[in-house]
């Protein structure tokens, strides 16, 4: 006796899910609460060895800090002290809030980039110039707008947003930033005075005009170029020669950015001190204030709110895409996870402290993260250090401050940056894997350079959205094709007539399916049976691509098989759009249509009304009823779109649409239920079904899970089973032997195989063909219903 488990896959209903979140509501928010401080999970496990390698860490990172944070604040157009007061805020509040090891939050070069393109604008105002707006006003006003706008992304959970930018254009925006904050600083490096407000081409056309203009700067500028540069591939050389001391020359190398400084500061203060100058022969920063001179509640003014608020939303994209682009690539390299919901609500914060120390606009800084992560830094806390730092050098250092020279600064602002420009591997890796992917990049980095940073990542990203639309509309797809095992077909030549469509069905159980356009296998493949249609959609079936899909499935009916009504001799007989010449006859009939959704997830509404619009066409055009198989995953969306559209049982009066099988399913719950009554294993949901069809076909039907409320079947229950069992004892027990699983439902199946024998079975094989075999046994439970109502059509 062979045996036949049926499955089932209740639909859970809204209400039901409604109950469950409001059951777990407090759970919910518990988990919410407690996932806005990630310290309390790592904290209490903090030990010694964790203690000096953020130390370590810490004393590395700051000394890279104080110098990039006065340059990027220059960047700017702001006074030196305001990128100390915010590099401070960041790295204080990151240990509490952040979820990554290696984030510094602090001044950035892109950021600042921006930031002062749209100060250069504000500057020349009369506001400004009046005294009206100060820099003060506009540094909080920027800061206490991303902070409040991050901050509810944050709470929102909306860092899925973060995920539609794709990578080509951040590498694009990062390496156009990178050009374009390189040009702005050459003039500062050789002692030219340049408007960098402008678009970077113009900026180094200028740059290239003020060439006989060159100063003494330049001489600071390129030295301590030669020295940044000379210092990094040295130790580059070194490390590699000498590995056992790596780390010594890795921390070595990280000091030459406040070594330049501090040489070049104790030089500037030699000459000005003791060459009885009036002013410097040089540029140089000028005094800072010491400690935290600007703090107090902010200020906003109002008409300065109304000036920068179309500019806010840009600076809030380029927050949120540089400070997660590099936690996720820091996570990835050592083996951890972010939460980019959380990683926006730590800038938010940040932020909106940062108001109350005058700070402007802070993120994520991709220089001092790589710096901090190959430091060996083990936990956020080492950002405590960093902000320590910070402090020492506001309240101890200020005084030396005011002599670093400014081209000393911009020479390494543009050493910063360079890591960031990719060059040509990176382009053939975008071309390699796509032409789309090399085109996303280059409209990033080539926009990046004749406009400002945020119309870069706007239309890159406008267009990487445009091409994953165009994707999505037009799907790959395929035509299935079988592939049968040589060993099955040769023992096909040696069985009798009698057998004959046994060892086809056999033949089929051992076949692999195959698109017949795959360029190698696809030679090798030929159609499943006559009058059979295999296709494989390779995407989700939604609304866009819903009706190219329906409109492929008709292509391939039509091309594959034959109408079942001629068209008319007479050519003015004939309908307007198929008045060509006369089609072969010598293609099959239409029988059936198998649908492999596997790999598709969701589908919507528009979905199944044209693939039920599909169904009618064929129908019309093969001139008789043709039965639809779909091979399904476990989505949900999926099942329950098909069964709304009736593809379930397929019940329906001749010519019209199939009837849902949702409302069936509703109305039929009581008679299955009582088709059930007095069985004691009800409650488990493991119970014997159809007594009678078990004892007339000798199948144990066994089901597993909960189908209490399955529809009556009215459809022909097909089952093929390669080689007897032993049966299945009235219940699915946990490992236990199955001969063969089917769908509660006739035409749903859980593999290709099971679909395409039973479309033979249903439409290919004479019943004279089909009784079973010891090696094989095929049972089919015929509808008499059906039958007749087939004859009379």
């Amino acid at each position: 006796m062979s045996a036949t488990t049926y499955v089932d896959t209740p639909l859970p209903k809204y209400t039901d899910q409604a109950r469950s979140t409001v059951r777990h509501l407090p759970q919910h928010v518990r988990s919410y609460f407690s996932d806005m401080f990630p310290i309390m999970t790592w904290l209490p496990q903090y030990n010694m060895l964790w203690a000096w390698s953020d130390l370590m860490g810490g004393l590395t990172v700051g000394s890279v800090v104080i110098p990039q944070a006065m340059a990027y604040a220059k960047l700017v157009g702001l006074p030196a002290e305001y990128g100390l007061y915010t590099s401070f805020v960041g790295v204080a509040l990151y240990p509490f809030l952040g979820t990554s090891k290696d984030i510094s939050i602090g001044t950035t070069a892109i950021q600042s980039l921006f930031l002062g393109q749209i100060f250069a604008s504000i500057q020349e105002t009369p506001q400004y110039q009046s005294g009206q707006w100060t820099d003060q006003k506009f540094a909080v006003t920027m800061a206490f707008f991303a902070g409040i706008i991050t901050l509810a992304l944050g709470i929102l959970k909306l860092g899925i947003l973060y995920n539609f930018i794709c990578q080509p254009a951040i590498s694009g925006f990062m390496a156009g930033s990178a050009v374009t904050i390189v040009i702005s600083q050459i003039g500062k490096i050789m002692g030219i005075h340049v408007n960098t407000s402008q678009v970077p081409y113009l900026v180094f056309g200028d740059t290239l005009k003020g060439l006989p203009e060159t100063k003494v700067d330049a001489v600071f500028g390129f030295l301590s170029l030669v020295w940044l540069y000379g210092i990094k591939y040295i130790c580059q050389f070194f490390s590699k020669r000498y590995p056992q001391h790596r780390r010594g020359i890795f921390y070595f190398s990280m000091s030459r950015n406040v070594i330049v400084i501090v040489v070049t500061t104790f030089l500037s203060w030699v000459i000005n001190h003791f060459g009885q100058y009036a002013e410097s022969p040089f540029t140089i920063l000028g005094p800072v204030p010491a400690g935290f001179q600007r703090m107090g509640a902010p200020e906003l003014d109002t008409s300065l709110v109304a000036y920068i608020l179309p500019n806010i939303p840009s600076m809030v994209v380029l927050l949120v895409m540089e400070h997660c682009s590099i936690a996720t690539s820091l996570g990835k390299i050592s083996d951890y996870r972010i939460d980019a919901n959380q990683e926006i609500l730590s800038i938010g914060l940040a932020n909106i402290f940062g108001c109350f120390f005058s700070a402007y606009p802070a993120t994520g800084s991709f220089c001092r993260s790589a710096v901090q992560n190959k430091s060996g830094a083990k936990t956020p806390l080492v950002n405590v250090l960093v902000a320590i730092i910070v402090v020492l050098a506001l309240y101890a250092l200020t005084p030396a401050f005011q002599y670093i020279p400014t081209s000393s600064l911009a020479a390494v602002i543009a050493h910063a940056v360079t890591d960031l420009i990719v060059g040509p591997t990176v382009w053939r890796r975008f071309w390699n894997v796509h032409p789309s992917e090399l085109l996303i990049f280059a409209c990033a980095f080539i926009i990046s350079l004749f406009a400002r940073l945020d119309v870069s990542i706007y239309v890159a990203v406008a267009l990487s959205i445009v091409i994953q639309l165009y994707r999505s509309a037009r799907p790959r797809y395929a035509i299935l094709g079988r592939m049968d095992d040589d060993t099955v077909a040769a023992t096909k030549t040696m069985v009798d007539e009698k057998s004959a469509a046994r060892s086809e069905l056999d033949t089929l159980a051992h076949c692999n399916f195959v698109s017949l356009s795959h360029p190698i296998l696809g030679q090798h493949a030929k159609p499943i049976a006559p009058g059979i249609v295999a296709f494989q959609p390779r995407d989700n079936m939604i609304f866009e691509n819903s009706m190219f899909v329906s409109e492929k499935i008709m292509d391939e009916v039509k091309r594959a098989t034959r109408r079942g009504k001629p068209l008319a001799e007479k050519v003015g007989d004939r309908p307007w759009n198929n008045a060509g010449g006369a089609e072969k006859s010598d293609k099959p009939l239409l029988h059936a249509v198998i649908m492999d959704l596997t790999g598709v997830n969701q589908m919507d509404y528009s979905a199944i009304e044209d693939l039920k619009a599909a169904a009618n066409q064929a129908e019309r055009y093969s001139g008789r009823p043709v039965s639809w198989f779909f091979v399904l995953n476990d989505s949900l969306a999926v099942r329950r779109c098909l069964l709304f559209g009736g593809f379930g049982t397929q019940e329906r009066k001749p010519g019209r649409p199939f009837r849902s099988d949702l409302k069936k399913r509703n109305g039929q719950d009581d008679p299955a239920n009582d088709n059930n009554d007095g069985d004691d294993d009800s409650s488990d949901g493991q119970q014997s079904i159809n007594d009678n069809n078990n004892n007339k076909d000798n199948h144990q039907v066994t089901e597993i899970e909960d189908v209490s409320s399955r529809p009556v079947k009215n459809e022909s229950t097909l089952s093929y089973n390669h080689s007897d069992s032993a049966a299945l004892n009235g219940s699915m027990d946990r490992g236990a032997a199955v001969t063969h699983l089917n769908d509660v439902y006739p035409y749903f199946f859980f593999t290709m195989r099971d679909a395409a024998i039973a479309a033979c079975i249903r439409h290919a094989v004479p019943e004279e063909h089909v009784s079973p075999a010891p090696s094989l046994s095929v049972s089919v439970v015929p509808n008499t219903d059906e039958e007749k109502k087939l004859e009379k059509q």
